[in-house]
C-alpha cells in the first residue's frame, strides 16, 4: 500500500472512530498519521477539533493554525480555528480566521453565525446583526443564528425584535431550551409577564439553566403580585444552587414586600454577594455591627449605600445607635451633606471619599433594620427626623414670595438611569390634564427631560432646575409647599422624613418598601399611596389624584 493510500485509510479509520465518540482512539490514529506525514493538514485539523471538544482551546488554536498553514484552502479548518480563538477571548484573531473561511466559502452559514457571535462579544452590534442576517439568509432554519441574533438585539434593548428572533429560533427547533429562556427574558422586559412565565416553564422542563430560569420566573411572578409562587420559584433556584446570591436577594425583596421582615432583613444581607449590586462592599479592619455587641463608649461608623432615597429612609436609625451608648459617625454622599446636618444622633458627618476618623464598629445603613430586628410594628416613627436649615428656608421663601394659593410640590420623574425608571416615572404631558386650577404648582425636581420641556413651558409650573443645588434646597422647598405629590423617587422619602403631607404614585409592582395592598406607609405616617391597578395604567392614578386635589381645594388644607 502506498503512503498516500495508507494515510487515506488511517484518516478514514480515525474519522469513523471520532464520529462514534471514541475520541482517544481517533486521536491515536491521527497522531500515527503525523508520524508518517508530519504536517498532515487533515490530521492536524481533526486533532484540533478533538482538543476543542476537550475544551483545551489553546492547544486547539495551535493545531488548527498548523493545519491551515499546511492547507490554506481548507475553509472548515479556518472556521474551527476561529471558534477556538473565540473561546480564548482572542476576538480580533477569531474574526480574521472566520473571515478567511468566508473568503474560501461565501455560502458558509455557520461561519457567518460565529462571526456574528464574535462581533457581539466585541460590542459591534450592527455588524453582528448583519453577519447573522447573512447566516439566516443562507439557512433560514438555523435556530442558533436566530437565537444569536436575538441576543445581539437584546444587548441593544431592542426587545420586540429580540423576542421575534427567539420565537423564530424556537419555531426552527422547538426543544431549544436556551431560546425559550431568552424569550422569557425578552417578554419580561416587554411587560408580558404571563408569557414570560410560560417561557421559563418550558426552559425549566428542557433543563436549561434551571437555577436562572427559576429565579427569573420568580421575578415575573413578582411583577404579577403572585407572591407565594414567586417565593417558591426562588426556593427552587436556591435548592439547585445554594450560593445563588441573586435568588436569595430576590427572595428577600419579596419577603419584605409582603411585610415578612423577620426573614427578609436576614436574607437582604445577600446583596453584598451579588455581582450586579449597585454598591460595593466596604471592607474595614473594624468589625461589622449587626446588633450583636454592646456599644457603650464605642464609636460606630454608619455608611450610606445604594441610592440617595435609601440613605434618607434609613438614616432614621442614627439616633437609635446613639441611644445604645455609641458615638455615631455618618458617611454620606455630597448631595446629602447639607440636609443631614439636621439629623439628630450624629456626632460627626463625613462626606463620602473623605478620610474617616477612628471608629470601633461599622454598619451599612440598610443593615440597621436587621441590627435592630425591625418588624412592621416597630419601624422607627420619630418623624420628622430631617429638616431644612433656617438659612435655606429663608432663601427659598424669598425666591417663592408670598403664596396666593395653596402650593403643591410636584415630582413626575426620577433618575432616568434607574433600571425601573420606565415603570415609576411619568411624562408631564400625561399628568398635566389632571392637575386642577386654583393651586400653585412648584417643581421639586432638578432635572428636566427633553420630552417634558414643551409641557413645562405651557403649564405654569414653577421650575428652578439647576438653582436646586442639593437636598437641603429640596427640603426647604418641600417645607414651603402645602402638599407634595411625587412618583417613587428620593423626594418621596425626603418629604416623608420631613413629615410633609405626601401623595406617592406607585406602579402596580412597587418597590419593596411600599409593601402591597395598602394606602399608607409604616415608614412615613404622613404619606398616602396611590397605586396602579393590574392594568398598569397611570390614568386611574391621575384621576384619583385629581379627585382628591379638588377635594383638597374645597377643604382648604392637606390631609395625609
Amino acid at each position: 500500500m502506498s503512503d498516500a493510500a495508507l494515510l487515506a485509510a488511517l484518516f478514514a479509520q480515525g474519522l469513523a472512530l471520532h464520529q462514534q465518540g471514541q475520541r482517544e482512539a481517533a486521536k491515536a490514529v491521527y497522531a500515527r498519521m503525523l508520524v508518517l506525514h508530519p504536517g498532515h493538514a487533515d490530521a492536524l485539523h481533526m486533532l484540533g477539533v478533538i482538543a476543542m471538544q476537550g475544551q483545551n482551546y489553546a492547544l486547539a488554536a495551535e493545531l488548527l493554525a498548523a493545519s491551515v498553514q499546511n492547507h490554506p484552502a481548507n475553509a472548515a479548518a479556518h472556521f474551527n480555528r476561529g471558534l477556538a480563538l473565540q473561546a480564548l477571548g482572542r476576538f480580533e484573531e477569531a474574526l480574521a480566521a472566520l473571515q478567511q473561511a468566508l473568503l474560501l466559502r461565501p455560502d458558509y452559514a455557520q461561519a457567518f453565525n460565529s462571526k456574528g457571535a464574535v462581533l457581539h462579544a466585541c460590542e459591534r452590534y450592527e455588524e453582528a446583526v448583519e453577519a447573522l442576517n447573512q447566516a439566516i439568509a443562507l439557512d433560514p432554519g438555523n435556530a442558533q443564528a436566530w437565537n444569536n441574533r436575538g441576543v445581539v438585539l437584546q444587548a441593544q434593548s431592542l426587545w420586540d425584535e429580540a423576542a421575534h428572533s427567539y420565537a423564530k429560533a424556537i419555531a426552527a427547533q422547538p426543544d431549544f431550551g436556551q431560546a425559550h429562556y431568552n424569550l422569557g427574558n425578552a417578554l419580561h422586559a416587554l411587560g408580558r409577564y404571563e408569557e414570560a412565565v410560560q417561557s421559563y416553564d418550558t426552559a425549566i422542563a428542557l433543563h436549561t439553566t434551571p437555577a436562572h430560569a427559576y429565579n427569573n420566573r420568580g421575578l415575573a411572578l413578582q411583577e404579577l403580585q403572585r407572591s407565594a409562587q414567586a417565593l417558591a420559584s426562588y426556593d427552587a433556584a436556591i435548592a439547585i444552587q445554594a450560593d445563588y446570591a441573586d435568588a436569595h436577594w430576590n427572595k428577600a425583596i419579596e419577603l419584605l414586600l409582603c411585610g415578612d421582615f423577620a426573614q427578609g432583613w436576614t436574607l437582604y444581607e445577600w446583596r453584598w454577594q451579588r455581582e450586579s449590586f449597585s454598591s460595593r462592599k466596604r471592607t474595614f479592619v473594624q468589625p461589622l455591627w449587626l446588633g450583636d455587641a454592646a456599644l457603650a463608649g464605642k464609636t460606630v461608623l454608619l455608611h450610606a449605600e445604594q441610592g440617595l432615597g435609601d440613605s434618607i429612609q434609613f438614616c432614621r436609625y442614627a439616633p437609635l445607635v446613639q441611644a445604645c451608648g455609641a458615638r455615631v459617625v455618618l458617611e454620606v454622599p455630597r448631595p446629602l451633606m447639607g440636609l443631614f446636618t439636621t439629623l439628630a444622633g450624629v456626632s460627626q458627618l463625613v462626606e463620602k471619599g473623605a478620610p474617616l476618623p477612628h471608629f470601633d464598629y461599622h454598619c451599612p445603613l440598610l443593615s440597621l433594620p436587621l441590627a435592630f430586628q425591625t418588624r412592621l410594628e416597630t419601624v422607627p416613627k420619630a418623624i420628622p427626623y430631617l429638616a431644612s436649615t433656617a438659612a435655606q428656608k429663608a432663601y427659598w421663601h424669598s425666591r417663592l414670595g408670598p403664596p396666593s394659593q395653596p402650593r403643591i410640590g410636584l415630582v413626575w420623574s426620577g433618575n432616568a438611569l434607574d433600571k425601573n425608571d420606565g415603570q415609576r416615572s411619568v411624562s408631564l404631558h400625561s399628568l398635566l390634564p389632571f392637575l386642577p386650577p386654583g393651586l400653585e404648582y412648584i417643581s421639586l425636581q432638578k432635572e428636566l427631560r427633553p420630552q417634558d420641556r414643551h409641557a413645562l413651558q405651557a403649564s405654569g409650573i414653577r421650575f428652578f432646575g439647576s438653582q436646586i443645588e442639593d437636598f437641603s434646597d429640596t427640603a426647604a422647598l418641600c417645607e414651603l409647599v402645602d402638599l407634595v405629590i411625587t412618583v417613587d423617587t428620593s423626594v418621596a422619602h425626603l418629604a416623608g422624613a420631613l413629615g410633609k403631607a405626601t401623595w406617592i404614585m406607585l406602579p402596580y409592582a412597587p418597590d419593596w418598601r411600599w409593601l402591597l395592598h395598602r394606602g399608607d406607609s409604616p415608614w412615613y405616617p404622613s404619606a398616602r399611596l396611590y397605586r396602579q391597578g393590574p392594568e398598569r395604567s397611570w390614568e386611574p392614578v391621575f384621576e384619583r389624584i385629581a379627585y382628591d386635589l379638588n377635594a383638597y381645594v374645597g377643604s382648604g388644607g392637606p390631609t395625609s
